[in-house]
């Protein structure tokens, strides 16, 4: 079945809706980690939609880890943090053949936005960020060329970016090998090429350091 079809399903289109109508009702309800859900039969009166629509749903919700269902009690938010959409997608991604390369190629485009995000947010924000990252090498708490990009590529701002990436850096292991050492020179040079924009040389030393 292509994805055009799958677009067309009309039971498809409820059940995301209804996935969206749940996320609105949390933030508007103000429920948090262990509150209780309404019930598929609460739920499809309160939403006007078929029961099937709402199980689809919380069967979604419960696979990415943001539900539970407790047996004789009802249905559960779990705290957001715990959830493992990131794990999922690793998982996905590793079912064929081409998983190596696939795995290589969207880790390489996460550093690549994520250093660009970081150019973007100007000079002060970079001179703040590598003033930490200064303080961290001299005291031997940033001592990996990994550690040193991980901390860029969460300080770009996007968490979910940052998760995927640590997911694919598990999963590549060739990229795991520490080949570059990590240095003052090159935190300064990392820092020069942010602040001028030249991200084809920090793209050589990533690709330099996963060798």
């Amino acid at each position: 079945m292509t994805p055009y079809v799958e677009q067309s399903n009309p039971q498809l289109k409820v059940y995301i809706s209804v996935v969206h109508q749940l996320k609105d009702m949390i933030q508007r309800d103000r429920l948090t980690s262990g509150d209780r859900l309404p019930s598929e039969r609460e739920l499809s009166d309160r939403l006007g939609v078929g029961r099937s629509s709402v199980r689809e749903a919380f069967r979604a919700l419960e696979l990415l880890g943001l539900i539970e269902t407790r047996h004789g009690e009802g249905t559960f938010l779990r705290d957001f943090r715990d959830h493992r959409l990131v794990e999922l997608l690793g998982m996905f991604i590793l079912q064929n053949g081409q998983a190596e390369n696939d795995v290589v190629e969207m880790k390489d485009w996460v550093e690549s936005a994520s250093f660009n995000r970081l150019f973007l947010s100007g000079k002060d924000g970079i001179e703040h960020l590598f003033d930490t990252i200064h303080a961290g090498f001299n005291k031997g708490e940033i001592s990996t060329f990994t550690h040193f990009k991980s901390k860029l590529i969460k300080a770009s701002g996007n968490r979910l970016a940052y998760k995927v990436w640590l997911v694919l850096h598990d999963f590549d292991t060739e990229g795991k090998k520490e080949i570059l050492p990590l240095s003052e020179e090159l935190i300064y040079d990392v820092k020069n090429a942010l602040l001028t924009g030249n991200m084809e040389f920090i793209r050589a030393i990533c690709t330099a350091s996963d060798q």
